[in-house]
């Protein structure tokens, strides 16, 4: 199935306000405002963040649906054990955010800063990252179904036990990365980044 981007069918727009995130009950495009949060609430759908401030919010065992992040910091914020569908973040900084455990189906990364960022042990289903830089990020036990990685940045990053089955990085960048030798089978790179990945597996490259 191809990508699916979110369905944006706002209702109302609402900008430089201080809102409740358990007061978030219809289909709303919030323009620089202050997102706070509460924990009456762990659902969240047909919404767009654009240039918004998140106090202190949690979005872990939250439900995502149709909702859209646009040049939004969310740097070091959790989204723990949380079911992202048709959701996206564009220009963003998300350095250091938590993706831990996290079930993701047609989500999408493009333009974003994701640097320390921490995917491990999530599964993704028809998933896209382009042009974000993904240094030294965390994608350990992952499970990747049909994901996209396009010019990425991906120096020093982990893929500890993740298989690359049907996955392409010939056009992002890596000097270092780590993955295992047995999880290589189905993953396509370009003849130069060979250098880069296999010597690490124990591979010696003649030139």
């Amino acid at each position: 199935m191809p990508y699916i981007a979110p369905a944006e069918r706002y209702q109302q727009l609402i900008s430089e306000k201080r809102v409740w995130l358990s007061d978030i009950t219809q289909p709303t495009h919030f323009v620089e405002c202050v997102i706070m949060w509460d924990d009456s609430t762990n659902q969240l759908h047909d919404v767009c963040f654009e240039n918004c401030r998140f106090q202190e919010c949690d979005f872990s065992n939250f439900e995502l649906l149709d909702v859209v992040f646009k040049k939004c910091d969310l740097s070091n914020v959790l989204f723990h054990d949380a079911i992202l569908y048709r959701t996206e973040f564009y220009q963003g900084k998300l350095l250091g955010t938590e993706f831990l455990q996290t079930t993701m189906k047609h989500v999408g990364f493009f333009d974003s800063v994701i640097n320390y960022g921490q995917f491990s042990e999530s599964q993704f289903k028809e998933c896209q990252f382009k042009k974000c830089e993904l240094k030294e990020t965390l994608f350990r036990y992952v499970t990747l179904n049909d994901v996209l990685f396009d010019y990425c940045e991906l120096h020093d990053s982990d893929f500890t036990e993740t298989s690359f089955k049907g996955i392409d990085l010939s056009t992002c960048e890596f000097d270092t990365i780590q993955i295992d030798a047995n999880a290589l089978k189905g993953l396509t790179i370009r003849f130069d980044q060979a250098a880069s990945l296999l010597p690490p597996l124990g591979v010696t490259i003649k030139y």
